[in-house]
């Protein structure tokens, strides 16, 4: 069994409001969650309107899948309107 991690730290520059920066990373979030089988959350900076933190999850028996998984989320974040990945780093536990 491999767990994988993706920790992204996001900048939001366009956000003037926590409500815009829940726009964005909610739109994120659920991109991954209807087409891969990862578990995603906000876990850091959650008070902060210009940076959010993100980490996603998967498990699977190949680390090669659950590795090209982490980064299909990666792109998917990329995609999102006004969310800029600052660092990200993929880890296995």
């Amino acid at each position: 069994m491999h767990i994988g991690l993706l920790d992204c730290r996001c900048l939001l520059p366009g956000a003037t409001s926590l409500k815009d920066k829940r726009r964005a990373v909610k739109s994120g979030l659920s991109r991954i969650r209807h087409r891969l089988n990862l578990s995603v959350a906000e876990v850091g900076a959650q008070d902060n309107r210009r940076w959010a933190e993100l980490a996603v999850a998967g498990v699977g028996s190949d680390r090669r899948i659950v590795e090209k998984e982490l980064q299909e989320a990666m792109r998917l974040l990329e995609s999102v309107h006004d969310l800029e990945i600052v660092d990200a780093e993929i880890s296995f536990l």
